[in-house]
């Protein structure tokens, strides 16, 4: 039965305090560092393979805190989980820009990936234990959307920040923004209603061993998808570089993009809502992979432009939809474990995508490393089709 409108802008505005603004603060400050670590890491004189290693961190630690994290919440609750999620990410950030010795560099990712991870895992636990499964696409690709509205305005402060102050202050400035996050917890509205910590507990391992092959299913091509997502966050950055672009012109290039990516999100959430989950990732995945391609055969700044206006065409259109799966696949009195096994798999595609550009990178060039995110995306989009299929009935 088709939901009333104004149902639909009630549950937005309803969550707007305890998962809009908290992810908004979070993504920002995540963001504003984002196009900044390579270069400082390169700036530094650290390698391709090892730029590659220090950004995927962030994914290891996403995808390794999965398992506690769920242990954490079903403790403490899930808004604890939030609070020390938030406030370790933003520590790690505003460290980042002091430090030079690579094995602190690539410890400090983790635990920045450790944060992220948790964040996200929070607030999809939460969509999952308290939003209708017909309003859930629109919820999420509105996570995904306020994602991108970080993104969008994210990489042009920082570069921005670091052409005037250098890099230690703009990780600075992320750290301080990331810590806004903070306040869900004292916002009227910014707490769960219901205290998690009051549901009958599972026990999370025989949780994941009893679902281990739904796990594995539902979170193969999820993870292929966020490697080429995440990869282009290394790879844009490294081919304007060469081209001969500023930092401040760098950051301005990923946000055309992702000021695209943000005009189109709320397509995502109507069409797997209404049509149905594949409807969304085939095609705009596909796009996506397209642009990767394009990006690959750059010679110039207008070149890196149109590639990442279509990169980011390919990712808006998907806005919420490795979110959604797995809120879709989550068996009913197991989403916590669940999701804790799906956000493992899926979130090691965050340190594949980075390191696959690293090493492509320093073997056959920066070219090859596009073509390779391309082609892994493209994998991503044929195992959802093909292996997990269709789930807003599921």
């Amino acid at each position: 039965m088709t939901q009333p409108h104004n149902d639909v802008w009630a549950e937005l505005r309803r969550l707007v305090p305890p998962l809009y603004l908290p992810i908004l603060a979070m993504t920002s400050g995540m963001t504003i560092a984002l196009p900044l670590i390579p270069l400082y890491l390169e700036g530094i004189g650290i390698s391709l393979s090892m730029v590659g290693v220090i950004m995927g961190a962030t994914g290891i630690g996403a995808a390794l805190v999965g398992i506690p994290a769920s242990a954490f919440a079903e403790r403490f609750t899930n808004d604890h989980l939030m609070l020390v999620a938030v406030a370790a990410s933003a520590v790690s950030l505003m460290t980042f820009g002091f430090v030079e010795l690579a094995v602190v560099l690539v410890m400090l990712r983790l635990i920045s990936g450790f944060g992220f991870g948790a964040m996200g895992q929070s607030r999809q636990l939460f969509v999952t234990r308290g939003v209708p499964i017909h309003f859930r696409g629109r919820v999420t690709s509105g996570m995904g959307g306020t994602h991108r509205l970080a993104l969008a305005s994210g990489p042009v402060i920082g570069g921005a920040v670091a052409s005037m102050w250098g890099f230690s202050a703009a990780f600075l400035v992320a750290g301080c923004v990331a810590a806004a996050g903070l306040t869900f917890w004292i916002v009227p509205g910014g707490r769960e209603a219901v205290d998690a910590g009051d549901a009958v507990r599972i026990p999370i391992l025989a949780s994941l061993r009893r679902h281990r092959r739904r796990i594995v299913a539902g979170g193969t091509g999820p993870m292929l998808i966020q490697a080429g997502r995440e990869g282009r966050y290394v790879v844009i950055p490294l081919i304007a570089d060469r081209l001969g672009l500023s930092l401040t012109e760098i950051g301005g290039l990923l946000a055309v993009g992702t000021v695209v990516d943000f005009m189109i999100f709320p397509i995502s959430g109507v069409l797997m809502d209404r049509l149905g989950r594949l409807y969304s990732i085939v095609p705009a995945f596909t796009v996506m992979a397209i642009g990767m391609v394009l990006l690959g055969l750059a010679d110039n700044a207008v070149d890196v432009a149109l590639a990442s206006v279509l990169i980011g065409l390919g990712n808006g259109a998907t806005s919420g939809a490795v979110m959604t799966l797995g809120a879709d696949l989550a068996p009913e009195g197991e989403q916590g474990p669940y999701l804790a096994g799906f956000n493992l798999v899926s979130n090691l595609g965050l340190f594949v995508g980075p390191f696959v550009v690293g090493v492509v990178a320093d073997a056959s060039g920066l070219r090859a490393s596009a073509f390779a995110l391309g082609g892994i995306l493209m994998a991503g989009v044929v195992w959802i089709a093909l292996v997990v299929g269709e789930t807003r009935s599921a």
